[in-house]
C-alpha cells in the first residue's frame, strides 16, 4: 500500500512535513474544481514533485455540480470533465476521487451538525447528530430531484467519461455520502449504502470504474468493512482512514486508535487482498497546539499523529517477510 496525504493549503512546510513522516505521494484536493489548462495542471504537479511527493490523486476532480442534479450546462461539464481527466492522465495523476452528492456547500455537501464536539482528552472534533439538523445546517436554493433521476446523471455521466478516463489511465473513483442518509437538508442522495455501490460497479466494468474506500463513511452505514475490503479488492485504487463513534444518526470522529473500528482487522485485510493503491489519514481531531488555517479535519498537528499511527499499522500487520 502507498501512503499518500493532503496538505491543505499545500505550502512548503506542510510538504515537507509530509515527507519528514514517511508520506510517498501527494493529494490535490480542491473539493470545488480543477484548472482547465494542461500547463498549470503541471505546474500543480510540479509544485508537489518538488518535495519527493508525486501527485498520484485528486480530489474531487473536476467540477460536477451541474451533472448530479442534471441541471442545464451538464452535457458541456462532461466534456470539460473528459478534457481534464486526459490531461491529468498526461502529468501522471491516475486517481481521481469524486462523490456524486448535490455539490450545494464548499465540501461538496458533507454534513456536520457540530465542529465543536469532544473526543480524546477534549480534542475538538466534528459531529452529526440527525435531530439537530435545522434549516440553517445548509442553505441552499436547489430544487430536488428523485434518486433515479440522480441514478440516470449518474449512468449518462459514467457512460461519456469512462471511456476518456481509461484513455488516460485514470480511475474513477467514487465517495460514498457523507453522512450516509437521504434525503438530506431536502435534497437526495444516491451512494449511501453497500446496495449502492453494488449498482454504480454493475454500470461498468471497467477497472476506470472504482472506489474510494473512505472506513469512516461505511462505519457510519454499520458495515462489515473487512467484508466489503474483500468484495470490493479489485475496485479500490484508494482508501481513506478515519473513525468514529456511534452510529449514522449521532456520530463524532475519532482518532483513528480511538474509534469503534477494529483497524487492525481492517489492515490485515488490506494485506491479505494484496491492496497496492493509495492510502491516507482522513479528518483528524484538533490538538489543542493546532492554530489551523485547514479546513475542518485537515489540521497538520492532528494529521501527524494519524499518519505515524497508520505506519505503524501497516508494518505490524504486514505479513512476516515483507514490512
Amino acid at each position: 500500500m502507498k501512503l499518500s496525504m493532503v496538505a491543505t493549503p499545500p505550502t512548503e512546510e506542510k510538504l515537507r512535513t509530509l515527507k519528514e513522516l514517511g508520506a510517498d505521494y501527494a493529494v490535490h484536493y480542491d473539493m470545488t474544481d480543477l484548472p482547465d489548462d494542461l500547463e498549470t495542471l503541471r505546474d500543480i504537479g510540479n509544485h508537489y514533485a518538488r518535495f519527493g511527493l508525486p501527485l498520484r490523486i485528486v480530489e474531487a476532480g473536476p467540477a460536477i455540480d451541474r451533472i448530479v442534479l442534471g441541471k442545464e450546462g451538464a452535457i458541456d461539464q462532461i466534456e470539460r470533465y473528459k478534457r481534464i481527466v486526459g490531461y491529468l492522465g498526461r502529468i501522471g495523476v491516475e486517481v481521481v476521487a469524486y462523490n456524486f452528492m448535490p455539490q450545494v456547500s464548499e465540501d461538496a455537501m458533507v454534513v456536520r451538525t457540530t465542529f465543536d464536539a469532544e473526543t480524546r482528552g477534549g480534542a475538538r472534533t466534528s459531529g452529526f447528530r440527525r435531530s439537530d439538523l435545522t434549516e440553517a445546517t445548509l442553505r441552499h436554493d436547489e430544487k430536488p430531484i428523485s434518486r433515479e433521476a440522480m441514478w440516470d446523471n449518474l449512468e449518462r455521466f459514467l457512460e461519456a467519461v469512462i471511456p476518456a478516463a481509461e484513455a488516460a489511465a485514470v480511475r474513477l473513483a467514487m465517495h460514498p455520502d457523507d453522512p450516509p442518509l437521504s434525503p438530506l437538508c431536502r435534497l437526495e442522495r444516491i451512494m449511501g449504502s453497500t446496495e449502492s455501490f453494488d449498482r454504480l460497479l454493475a454500470l461498468s466494468s471497467s477497472p476506470a470504474n472504482a472506489l474510494t474506500f473512505c472506513i469512516g463513511c461505511f462505519a457510519e452505514m454499520g458495515a462489515d468493512i473487512p467484508a466489503l475490503l474483500t468484495r470490493y479488492r479489485d475496485r479500490i485504487p484508494y482508501v481513506h482512514v478515519r473513525d468514529i463513534r456511534g452510529t449514522v444518526d449521532d456520530f463524532v470522529e475519532t482518532f483513528p486508535d480511538d474509534g469503534q473500528t477494529d483497524l487492525v482487522a481492517v489492515f490485515e485485510t488490506l494485506h491479505a487482498i494484496g491492496f497496492d493503491g493509495y492510502l491516507r489519514s482522513d479528518h483528524a481531531p484538533q490538538l489543542a497546539m493546532d492554530r489551523s488555517d485547514a479546513p475542518e479535519g485537515y489540521g497538520m498537528q492532528g494529521h501527524i499523529f494519524a499518519i505515524g499511527y497508520l505506519r505503524g499499522l501497516a508494518h505490524a500487520t504486514a505479513p512476516r517477510g515483507s514490512a
